[in-house]
Formats: C-alpha cells, structure tokens, sequence
C-alpha cells in the first residue's frame, strides 16, 4: 500500500499555497481539485496591504504577514518564471481634517515606519483624486495576479504528478490506524481546503463560516497616469493598460452567488468621493468568500478524529495571510510545532 504524508482537497489560494508550501518542504502529497468548480479565488482582485478598515489601523500580524508573503511568492515566480507579485504602494487619500488628525494621533502610537513613505508626492495625484489635506502611502503593498498563481501551482504539482482534477467525493475517504484512506492510497493526514464548500464537510459539523459575497467590476479609464493602488472605502488597481478593477463589496446577507447591478452601482458612488476623472464600466463579477465570525483562519482538527484537518476561513485577506499559515500548519503536522490557539478551530466547538 503507497503511503503519502498529505491529500489536500480544494485548490483556491489557500488549497495552492498549502501545497507548494508542503512540496518545499519535502512533503508528499497529493491534491484533489474540481477544476470545473466556482471558485472565488480565481477572480479575486489578490490585495495585500498592510492597513484595514475605515481608520486606517495596521491589519493583525503586519510585521510578520508582509514579509513572509513577498518572500514566498518572489519564491514562485523564480521558480516558474510567471509574473505573479506586483509589488505597488497604496495610496490613501485624506478626505478631511478629521482623517488627517486621526492618522497623526495614531500614528504617534506605534512604530509604522516600515510600511510606509515619510514624503508621499501628493501633488501627482491631486489631478486625479480629491486629497484636500495629503494622503498615506503605504510600502509593502501591492497585488498578486491570482490567475496566474494558481496556474503556477497546477503547472508545479502536474511536475511532481500531485495534482488529481475531479470531484472530490466525501464517501471515498475513509479513516484508518494512523491516517486516511483515499482511492487506493493512504495518507498521514487530510486537509480541506474547500472554502465556502467546506460548510457541507461531514467531517466538521456547524462549520464556523462566515460566508460574505463580494463584488469586483472591471472599468476603463483612458489616459490615466498612476500606477499606485488607490484605496478609500473602495480600492482602484490596474491590471492592464487603461483596464482597472474597482472593489469590493461586502454583503454578509445574499440570495445567489451572481453579480448584482446595485454592486456596481455602490461601488462607482464610492470611488466618485474621491476620483475626479470618468470612468466606464466593463464587467462586474462576484465570489463568495470564506470569512469567519473573528475574522482569523480556521486551521486544525477536531478531537475525534486527528488526522483529518482544515485549512479555510481566509476571507478577504487571502494572499496575505496564506503564506503564513500555511507555513505554520505544515510545522504543526510536520514538526509537531504547537498550533496557534487563535487560529485553531477548535475555539468553536469548546463546550
């Protein structure tokens, strides 16, 4: 009987990188992946910045996040020779006063030096965007071509013949002395890594998610100058000459898992707060992400049954928190390291 270290179930951004973090490491595995599944990661507009929300606060585990993620996809591309990280500054304009006088107070509060530009050029951007008293500009930030990624990782595990492209059937796995059974092999351990799929696991009962739909649309905005990333209550990226992608909405409450002409409408009021030029729209297009009610990942197992983990619950910050842990579950299965009790799923089903 052959016997592998790891199956993976799912091939989103955390499925894709759990594997090619667990292949560098030596690990045998093996990925099953439907590929003619919906998948948000596959439109997502792949951010990472290293500030959150309206008030502009540095997001959860910044200085270890950041680094680790622009080592790990520079790794990637070096070995596929793919274009995937894009590395831009954010730009955050200043809409008032207040907002200027709060970033001051709290930036006298904690050390922000490495993520962001002490002399932004606010003047290049003031035909553009209204920026009454400056803005921010973040270092550090940027996006990655998720299309591209997850092509890099299905050329990657097609090389070390990893990768199984079907449907994933729950009944073929079965638990077994010191592992899984799957399809004729074994294996010390399963993970899924199923996203908003995950919500149907038998294997994990009242999954802990936090469905949230988003919306992204694609617009056209001739002879506009800036290559930063604009980011104000909606973020504006360009991805190829004169094309942008404007996002995201955040619907904790929907119906279906199509786009809705009211997302592009949202989206367009909010960028015109700020943006003076016209613009025209392309095409919107929406995903389900796999948020959590405390917003940090879903990593572990259940006491019943040990070799059986999960991998989900990245949400909105996908491509910048995947690196991470991906990294610290394979130390945890690998290694045996402690797993992180603010990850570990198992703060839901404590009794």
């Amino acid at each position: 009987m052959i016997w592998h270290d790891v199956l993976i179930v799912g091939r989103g951004i955390a499925g894709n990188t759990l594997a090619l973090t667990l292949l560098e490491q030596g690990a045998r595995i093996k990925v099953v992946d439907n590929p003619n599944s919906k998948c948000s990661s596959r439109i997502a507009a792949g951010i990472f910045n290293p500030f959150t929300g309206k008030r502009t606060v540095k997001t959860w585990l910044a200085d270890d996040l950041f680094p680790f993620l622009l080592d790990f996809y520079s790794r990637i591309e070096k070995k596929t020779g793919m274009e995937i990280l894009h590395q831009r500054p954010i730009y955050r304009p200043f809409l008032s006063n207040e907002d200027y006088n709060d970033w001051v107070a709290r930036s006298t509060e904690e050390d922000y030096s490495s993520f962001v530009n002490p002399n932004p050029n606010h003047a290049k951007f003031s035909p553009w965007i209204h920026n009454p008293t400056g803005g921010l500009e973040c270092k550090q930030s940027g996006y990655i071509d998720t299309m591209a990624y997850l092509n890099a990782g299905e050329n990657i595990l097609k090389t070390h013949q990893a990768l199984v492209e079907e449907a994933f059937l729950y009944a073929d796995l079965n638990i077994i002395q010191d592992g899984v059974s799957w399809k004729g092999s074994n294996f010390r351990y399963v993970i899924f890594c199923e996203g908003v799929y995950g919500m149907k696991n038998p294997f994990f009962p009242n999954f802990p998610l936090a469905p949230n739909k988003g919306e992204i649309l694609s617009v056209s905005i001739p002879e506009y100058p800036l290559t930063e990333i604009i980011s104000k209550g909606v973020f504006l990226v360009q991805k190829k000459a004169s094309e942008f992608v404007l996002g995201s909405t955040y619907r904790w409450s929907f119906e279906h898992e199509e786009p809705e002409e009211r997302g592009a409408e949202e989206l367009l009021l909010k960028l015109h707060k700020w943006f003076k030029a016209p613009v025209k729209q392309l095409k919107l297009v929406a995903g389900i992400r796999p948020a959590t009610r405390d917003r940090r990942p879903l990593l572990g197992f259940l006491d019943n049954n040990p070799a059986v983990l999960i991998f989900n619950g990245l949400g909105t910050k996908g491509v910048s928190l995947a690196p991470f842990w991906a990294n610290h579950l394979c130390q945890f299965i690998l290694h045996q390291k402690d797993l992180d009790s603010e990850v570990d799923i198992r703060r839901f089903y404590v009794n």
